[in-house]
Protein backbone atom coordinates (compact mmCIF):
# COMPACT_ATOMS: atom_id res chain seq x y z
CA UNK A 1 0.00 0.00 0.00
CA UNK A 2 1.14 3.82 -0.74
CA UNK A 3 1.24 6.10 2.20
CA UNK A 4 -1.14 9.14 1.77
CA UNK A 5 0.26 12.06 0.11
CA UNK A 6 -0.31 15.46 2.20
CA UNK A 7 0.05 18.93 0.17
CA UNK A 8 -2.58 21.25 -1.14
CA UNK A 9 -4.53 20.98 -4.15
CA UNK A 10 -4.46 23.19 -7.01
CA UNK A 11 -7.76 24.77 -6.02
CA UNK A 12 -6.89 25.35 -2.72
CA UNK A 13 -3.66 27.24 -4.34
CA UNK A 14 -5.55 29.37 -6.76
CA UNK A 15 -8.00 30.41 -3.93
CA UNK A 16 -5.32 31.59 -1.43
CA UNK A 17 -3.35 33.51 -4.77
CA UNK A 18 -7.05 34.70 -5.41
CA UNK A 19 -7.32 36.28 -1.21
CA UNK A 20 -3.65 37.91 -1.41
CA UNK A 21 -4.35 39.19 -4.71
CA UNK A 22 -7.86 41.02 -3.28
CA UNK A 23 -5.93 41.72 0.17
CA UNK A 24 -2.99 43.69 -2.39
CA UNK A 25 -5.77 45.64 -4.25
CA UNK A 26 -7.35 46.99 -1.52
CA UNK A 27 -4.15 47.84 0.74
CA UNK A 28 -1.61 48.41 -1.99
CA UNK A 29 -2.30 51.76 -2.41
CA UNK A 30 -2.26 53.00 1.40
CA UNK A 31 1.60 51.74 1.39
CA UNK A 32 2.67 53.55 -2.35
CA UNK A 33 0.78 57.35 -1.13
CA UNK A 34 3.33 59.81 -0.53
CA UNK A 35 1.34 62.37 0.64
CA UNK A 36 0.85 60.98 4.19
CA UNK A 37 4.49 60.22 4.66
CA UNK A 38 5.52 63.80 3.15
CA UNK A 39 3.02 65.67 5.38
CA UNK A 40 4.45 63.76 8.27
CA UNK A 41 7.73 64.04 7.40
CA UNK A 42 7.31 67.64 7.01
CA UNK A 43 5.57 67.92 10.01
CA UNK A 44 8.89 66.32 12.23
CA UNK A 45 11.32 69.24 10.13
CA UNK A 46 9.42 72.27 11.34
CA UNK A 47 8.41 70.94 14.60
CA UNK A 48 12.49 70.01 15.15
CA UNK A 49 12.69 73.29 13.38
CA UNK A 50 10.83 75.26 15.97
CA UNK A 51 12.11 73.55 19.53
CA UNK A 52 15.85 74.47 17.40
CA UNK A 53 14.28 78.17 17.35
CA UNK A 54 13.98 77.98 20.55
CA UNK A 55 17.11 76.90 22.19
CA UNK A 56 18.75 79.31 19.84
CA UNK A 57 17.00 82.09 21.37
CA UNK A 58 18.00 80.78 24.74
CA UNK A 59 21.45 79.81 24.14
CA UNK A 60 22.52 83.01 22.08
CA UNK A 61 20.24 85.95 23.67
CA UNK A 62 18.46 86.70 20.82
CA UNK A 63 14.94 86.51 19.90
CA UNK A 64 14.77 84.15 17.12
CA UNK A 65 11.56 84.33 14.60
CA UNK A 66 9.50 81.11 13.22
CA UNK A 67 7.19 80.94 10.93
CA UNK A 68 4.96 78.51 8.83
CA UNK A 69 2.43 79.40 6.28
CA UNK A 70 1.38 78.36 2.82
CA UNK A 71 4.92 79.00 1.39
CA UNK A 72 6.59 76.98 4.19
CA UNK A 73 8.18 77.67 7.40
CA UNK A 74 11.70 79.71 8.48
CA UNK A 75 13.79 80.28 11.11
CA UNK A 76 15.59 83.76 11.53
CA UNK A 77 17.10 86.46 13.78
CA UNK A 78 14.34 89.18 14.69
CA UNK A 79 16.09 91.84 16.13
CA UNK A 80 18.31 92.76 18.67
CA UNK A 81 21.98 93.22 18.76
CA UNK A 82 21.98 90.13 16.52
CA UNK A 83 20.03 92.07 13.60
CA UNK A 84 17.25 90.56 11.07
CA UNK A 85 18.79 87.97 8.84
CA UNK A 86 18.01 83.91 8.44
CA UNK A 87 19.46 81.07 10.80
CA UNK A 88 21.02 79.23 7.92
CA UNK A 89 19.65 77.79 4.97
CA UNK A 90 18.71 74.60 6.52
CA UNK A 91 16.14 75.89 8.62
CA UNK A 92 14.17 77.52 5.66
CA UNK A 93 11.77 74.95 3.69
CA UNK A 94 9.15 75.51 1.39
CA UNK A 95 5.85 73.17 1.44
CA UNK A 96 6.10 70.02 -0.50
CA UNK A 97 3.47 69.09 -3.41
CA UNK A 98 0.74 68.06 -1.64
CA UNK A 99 1.35 68.75 2.03
CA UNK A 100 -0.72 72.14 3.28
CA UNK A 101 -0.49 73.81 6.33
CA UNK A 102 -4.06 74.48 7.41
CA UNK A 103 -3.34 76.59 10.20
CA UNK A 104 -0.43 78.97 9.87
CA UNK A 105 1.90 80.40 12.92
CA UNK A 106 4.32 83.46 13.37
CA UNK A 107 6.46 83.67 16.86
CA UNK A 108 9.49 84.94 18.03
CA UNK A 109 11.43 83.44 21.13
CA UNK A 110 13.03 85.48 23.29
CA UNK A 111 15.86 84.53 25.62
CA UNK A 112 13.82 83.01 28.24
CA UNK A 113 12.35 80.36 25.31
CA UNK A 114 8.91 81.80 26.13
CA UNK A 115 7.06 83.68 22.93
CA UNK A 116 6.91 87.34 22.75
CA UNK A 117 3.78 87.22 20.86
CA UNK A 118 -0.16 86.95 22.48
CA UNK A 119 -1.86 84.11 21.05
CA UNK A 120 -5.53 83.04 22.28
CA UNK A 121 -5.72 81.57 25.47
CA UNK A 122 -1.97 81.88 25.80
CA UNK A 123 -1.30 78.61 23.02
CA UNK A 124 0.37 79.11 19.49
CA UNK A 125 -0.57 76.42 17.61
CA UNK A 126 -0.12 75.24 14.13
CA UNK A 127 -1.55 72.57 11.67
CA UNK A 128 0.15 70.74 8.98
CA UNK A 129 -2.55 68.74 7.41
CA UNK A 130 -4.15 66.94 10.82
CA UNK A 131 -0.67 66.92 12.54
CA UNK A 132 -0.62 69.68 15.18
CA UNK A 133 2.06 71.42 17.60
CA UNK A 134 1.01 73.82 20.28
CA UNK A 135 3.51 76.28 21.60
CA UNK A 136 2.24 77.58 25.30
CA UNK A 137 3.49 81.32 25.24
CA UNK A 138 4.52 81.75 28.80
CA UNK A 139 6.62 78.60 29.18
CA UNK A 140 7.31 78.21 25.55
CA UNK A 141 6.75 74.32 26.35
CA UNK A 142 5.73 72.82 22.64
CA UNK A 143 3.55 70.12 22.82
CA UNK A 144 2.50 67.68 20.15
CA UNK A 145 -0.93 67.00 19.55
CA UNK A 146 -2.97 65.01 17.06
Amino acid sequence: MRAPQSGFTVIELVIVIVIIGMIAVVLGPRFFNRKAFDERFYFEEALSTVRYGQKLAVASGCPIAFQIDASGYSLSYSGGDCGVMSVGNDYVKALPAGVAVTKTLAISFNSLGSVNEACPGGRCVAMIGSHTFTVHAATGFIEVGQ
